[in-house]
């Protein structure tokens, strides 16, 4: 053998290895990738035109992976992190459920380890709470994303001092989800901890407890969630419940939310649909109302958008949306808001989502 060609091979030869464990360990890398176009505009503001991402899916890069065990048991990982494509930075954090991280890559839209058997899951880490299962495209037409996203009117409103890290995901947690095979339920639980200096007034702060359960059978699916976080300055809830019935080519759609922060309260309704008008589009429209309490005021919301897939992981989009302030309220907007009392913001989203 040549002196290059044992070089090669000594060379080679951690690459063979990794490829073997990552094989050996089922490891698979996956992402998504949504950029594109957004026109902004604001009662008394100047409008602007941004190239944004995320208008239709989140993007996001990841591993994840899963051991046999053996006698039904699997041990799995999960990392996640966030990725703004129109920049290259990724997405904040929250360490402790109470203070924001940003800046590099993190793992701060999923990072768990977990068991897995017939009778469910148990995960530690980082994750979805589980009341933010019923904000998504499971429940709203347009998720959480662009000009159309649930969390526009859905989202808390941060008051008294309290600002909510946990509307999304929480830190430090430990979860139980129901096998997919539960006679059509489905759920989760979870407990998680801010990990706060103890013998303070501050100590719970960032302590979060969440349930969902839900049931889908045939074209029905419907689900309920509660959790809470708590707060020194005001605690935090969140409740929900989602229900949609596919018709057809159309899945018609209804949401209901309500966020406690403190004395405060906002109540969200929302009626839409997602209605396939042909193989390679869908045709989403969501209309939502809140009623507001010792916060902001009431607004409403109205979005209609267009996905058109042009392969099984590409598509184009389309989303146009108006939020309606009422009385002297500037506080909801889709990315700008309006500085005249009872203004209104309207916002375009035109754009290019690819996963892999």
């Amino acid at each position: 053998m040549t002196l290059h060609r044992l070089l090669a091979g000594i060379a080679f030869a951690p690459a063979l290895l990794f490829l073997s464990q990552a094989v050996q360990a089922q490891v698979t890398v996956f992402g998504l990738l949504d950029v594109g176009l957004s026109r902004l505009s604001a009662s008394g503001a100047e409008s602007q035109s941004l190239i944004n991402g995320d208008g239709n899916t989140s993007s996001r890069i990841g591993f994840r992976g899963s051991e046999d065990l053996g006698g039904g048991l699997k041990a799995n990982f999960w990392i996640e992190s966030a990725i703004n494509v129109d920049n290259g930075t990724s997405g904040a954090t929250s360490t402790n459920n109470k203070d924001s991280v940003s800046g590099g890559l993190t793992w701060g839209r999923r990072s768990t380890v977990g068991l897995q058997g017939t009778w469910g899951e148990f995960r530690l880490g980082r994750d979805y709470v589980p009341s933010f299962g019923n904000l998504t495209t499971a429940m709203h037409p347009f998720g959480t994303n662009g000009v159309g996203s649930s969390g526009l009117l859905f989202y808390p409103v941060n008051s008294g001092g309290t600002t909510v890290r946990t509307s999304v995901r929480a830190s430090n947690s430990i979860g139980y989800h129901l096998p997919a095979n539960a006679a059509g339920l489905y759920g989760a639980l979870m407990i998680a901890s801010g990990e706060q200096s103890g013998g303070t007034a501050t100590a719970k702060d960032g302590n979060h407890q969440g349930l969902r359960l839900g049931w889908r059978s045939g074209g029905w699916n419907m689900a309920a969630a509660i959790g809470r976080t708590r707060y020194a300055s005001g605690d935090y809830r969140q409740s929900n419940l989602g229900l949609n019935y596919k018709l057809g080519a159309a899945k018609l759609m209804v949401l209901w939310g309500e966020n406690r922060v403190g004395v405060t309260r906002t109540r969200a309704m929302m009626l839409g649909t997602q209605w396939d008008v042909s193989a390679q589009g869908e045709l989403r429209i969501a209309y939502t109302t809140l009623k507001a309490s010792r916060v902001a005021s009431d607004a409403t919301h109205l979005a209609i958008g267009y996905v058109h897939a042009l392969s099984k992981r590409s598509a184009l989009y389309a989303t146009a949306a108006r939020v309606d302030n009422k009385g002297a309220g500037t506080r909801f907007n889709v990315g700008l808001a309006p500085t005249t009392p009872g203004g209104s913001s309207s916002g375009l989203d035109l754009g290019l989502r690819h996963s892999f």
